[in-house]
């Protein structure tokens, strides 16, 4: 991400476009839009779940984007930014969009879509704003539809920085759940220890970025979180484990998970092999590996007599080993209970309290194996477990 800092919303912004995050971890939210849309410049605006895009970058990239996220419930295309603060006409808000779209017409059936983040704003209703904005845009010549539109005109009301934002949308809105509603304990062969889908397929878009620059390696595929993430994205992806019993059984989740998506095709493989010699794989050979993620499996050691440490950074040194130019890295890592962090990732000066180890050696094992922390968020689990999930992208070598 480029900037972090707020940005204030000025009474008409016209922000080239604008991202709308789901609520559960606006930070990685912002991280994992960033990581997905490289050729643009992202800026959190004063919405935590509002963040701005702009540089060049075609509708395709947009929408492939939107798609795949985790954390993006919409991306708002040549929007408006309102700060309702400021002037509370909706009359003027109207009347500037009609003025807008002059500019940004399409072509087709259209529908109005509106919906509020973090609660509500005094006198704004969303079906009634939708309702007249669909009649100026039928004033305007436009055919609505609110079936099967062609087109959907997005407006999100977001109470906690008294915005609204408007623009000709991508993705889904309010309208989906997104991956909270499938549940990891619904595969046919669960551990307990399972990551949520929508971490898994988080981490996944933030270590490889675009869809189509190259292959995921899931280093320690467990029961496959990442790699059936991977697949239903459609991505190139490899998942590697050293015990026969989890690369069997997530094969077995993964044809369980295509079936339920109805995805009859994947580029996903699974292969029982050593994490700590993918330069030895022949398999791994043919592809660009863009991208790995790791969920290392404390309490099961698939490497024999290697201690977790010990395991961890020969791990890291096997993946930079045959890591594309800048490709990233997803490390995620138990700690102990830290709170709630969903709004900002943890600056350099914050300690983390790992279950397992001393953060110290976490840094030295990644420092040593070429790998440069680019950032690092907590997310709560329960009253005795956080996460620490952590974003790397592979160094220079000399």
């Amino acid at each position: 991400m480029r900037t972090r800092q707020e940005v204030g919303a000025q009474a008409l912004d016209m922000a080239r476009h604008v991202a709308c995050l789901r609520g559960w971890h606006p930070a990685l939210g912002r991280a994992e839009i960033a990581a997905l849309l490289p050729m643009l410049e992202t800026e959190r605006l004063n919405g935590r779940r509002l963040v701005g895009l702009t540089g060049d970058a075609s509708m395709d990239d947009l929408a492939a984007a939107v798609e795949v996220s985790s954390g993006c419930q919409a991306i708002l295309c040549h929007a408006i930014v309102w700060d309702h603060q400021q002037n509370q006409s909706l009359d003027a808000l109207i009347d500037s969009i009609v003025d807008h779209l002059g500019d940004h017409a399409r072509t087709g059936t259209v529908a109005v879509r509106a919906w509020r983040h973090e609660g509500r704003i005094k006198g704004v209703s969303p079906s009634q704003l939708a309702q007249r904005i669909g009649g100026r845009l039928h004033d305007q010549g436009y055919s609505i539809d609110l079936e099967t539109p062609e087109h959907r005109f997005g407006v999100v009301i977001d109470a906690s920085s008294n915005t609204i934002v408007c623009g000709w949308m991508l993705g889904y809105g309010e309208q989906s759940d997104g991956l909270a509603v499938r549940k990891a304990a619904e595969r046919p062969f669960f551990k307990p220890v399972s990551l949520d889908p929508r971490l898994a397929r988080l981490a996944v878009n933030l270590a490889s970025g675009p869809v189509k620059t190259g292959t995921t390696i899931d280093l320690m595929c467990g029961t496959g979180g990442f790699l059936i993430e991977a697949a239903l994205s459609n991505r190139s992806a490899i998942g590697i484990d050293l015990d026969q019993v989890m690369v069997d059984g997530t094969n077995q989740n993964l044809e369980w998970a295509l079936a339920a998506e109805h995805q009859d095709e994947h580029k996903a493989l699974v292969l029982k092999a050593d994490a700590t010699s993918l330069g030895e794989i022949p398999a791994i050979e043919a592809h660009r590996v863009v991208g790995f993620v790791l969920d290392p499996p404390y309490g099961r050691n698939s490497q024999g007599s290697l201690e977790p440490l010990a395991l961890l950074e020969q791990v890291l040194l096997s993946a930079s080993s045959v890591a594309h130019q800048q490709a990233g890295l997803v490390l995620i890592l138990p700690m102990h209970p830290m709170g709630e962090h969903p709004n900002e990732e943890l600056q350099d000066g914050v300690e983390v309290n790992l279950l397992h180890g001393e953060w110290k050696d976490v840094q030295r094992a990644l420092q040593t194996s070429q790998w440069s922390i680019q950032g690092r968020w907590a997310e709560h689990v329960h009253a005795s477990l956080s996460r620490l999930i952590l974003h790397a992208t592979v160094a220079p070598q000399d």
